[in-house]
């Protein structure tokens, strides 16, 4: 029995020092394992990141490609790294809610915001609603669908590709509107002959036809704003006009000043007696004056002048002819600037009050000076060259290139 109990004892002892070895071995693994253990840890870990990172910008290409973005600029392989892929992401979102600056811009008067924390956000905060946060301006979702629809049949229908590259224009200019976040803005599109006041919606707020510039007199495109509005307004008439059309006709019969209400104003800006100049002697070279048209119903701008910052002397304006807006479907015969239907509505609107009655536009005073007048708040524009786009409907409408400028694409 005390042999037993020995026996015991020393099964018990040996059974100990195995569970106590393994637990010490446990615990004296050498520091050159454990950082080769930690190392296999990190590179499982950076491999699957790695994987996700590149899922994120698969889905972030796949629906900037759904909305007429080209994305084989960021095209990735297998070498491309975490911190790349990142920033290929960050650089698409961005063009995702603020497209890019468009080509034919020939002056950029209004500042743009652009919030670049929105999009550094990688893999780790990405979801689908950071991609449709921009997507709920209405003439962006009906021509979002338009295009979608025609890339269904771009492959039994090959004429589709070229409305298709027109629309992917368009939605990259309404991208690109994100830029400035405006709450109202008026857009002048030219091929339309259109001008429509937008809400931060897409609800049009006053829409109108307007007279653009001919093709060899070219509306510019740009961003601007309203400044100031003037009532009555003198036409200060561009050196180019007056030289080149205004001062062959003077010289022919001068009764054409009388008859134009124009008037002669020297380098002082002082009324000239016409009848003291000898027009014989003046040319391009030898051009001394300004001419000015007074105010009035038959001033060229009409009776309201809505003055646009830039510096080509561009601005929206009334009319002597209003009649063209009915007669014609000639909507592109000025010599750049803008002439709108409905002046007295849009004056209105900018001005935040009731300023202009009905009656203002009939009863045409004589004599009257030029009378400005402050808006309350810079009001944001856009003249833009969009050959497709949507109707008030939604249908879509791909519109004569008038100043054919589509012809080398």
């Amino acid at each position: 029995m005390k042999k037993q109990t020995i026996w015991i004892s020393i099964a018990i002892a040996v059974v100990a020092g195995l569970v106590l070895f393994v637990f010490l071995s446990r615990d004296t693994v050498s520091p050159g394992r454990k950082s080769l253990f930690k190392k296999n840890d990190n590179a499982e870990q950076a491999a699957r990141k790695l994987q996700e990172t590149k899922l994120t910008l698969h889905q972030v290409c796949r629906y900037a490609d759904s909305v007429g973005i080209d994305t084989t600029r960021y095209a990735f392989d297998a070498s491309t790294s975490s911190d790349e892929l990142n920033d290929k992401i960050s650089s698409l979102l961005l063009e995702v809610r603020y497209g890019k600056k468009p080509s034919r811009l020939e002056y950029s008067g209004l500042k743009e915001t652009i919030d670049t924390s929105w999009a550094d956000k990688g893999a780790d905060k990405f979801s689908r609603a950071l991609l449709t946060q921009n997507s709920e301006f209405t003439p962006y979702q009906q021509l979002v669908g338009h295009y979608q629809r025609l890339r269904r049949r771009a492959a039994s229908s090959p004429e589709s590709a070229d409305s298709l590259r027109l629309i992917r224009q368009t939605l990259n200019f309404y991208r690109y509107i994100n830029r400035f976040e405006p709450d109202k803005f008026v857009l002048v599109n030219i091929p339309a002959g259109e001008l429509n006041v937008f809400d931060r919606s897409g609800k049009r707020l006053l829409p109108m036809k307007v007279i653009a510039g001919k093709k060899d007199k070219r509306t510019p495109c740009m961003t601007t704003y309203i400044k100031g509005i003037v009532a009555y307004p003198y036409w200060n008439v561009p050196k180019g006009i007056a030289i080149n059309e205004m001062l062959p006709r003077i010289k022919r019969d001068l009764a054409y000043l009388y008859n134009q209400n124009l008037q002669v104003l020297d380098s002082r800006d002082q009324e000239v007696d016409p009848e003291t100049i000898d027009w014989e002697s003046l040319s391009e070279t030898n051009f001394p004056y300004r001419i000015r048209q007074a105010s009035g119903c038959e001033n060229s701008l009409g009776l309201i002048k809505f003055d646009l910052a830039n510096p080509m002397a561009i601005y929206l304006h009334d009319t002597n002819g209003r009649d063209l807006f009915t007669v014609t479907s000639d909507r592109w015969r000025s010599h750049g600037c803008v002439r709108v239907q409905k002046p007295v509505e849009l004056a209105n609107f900018v001005l935040g009050k009731q300023t202009f009655d009905a009656g203002f536009m009939n009863r045409c005073l004589i004599n009257q000076k030029p009378q400005p007048l402050a808006v309350p708040q810079p009001f944001p524009v856009f003249i833009a060259y969009n050959v497709a786009d949507v109707d008030s409907a939604g249908a879509l409408r791909i519109y004569k290139d008038v100043y054919a400028l589509e012809l080398d694409k």
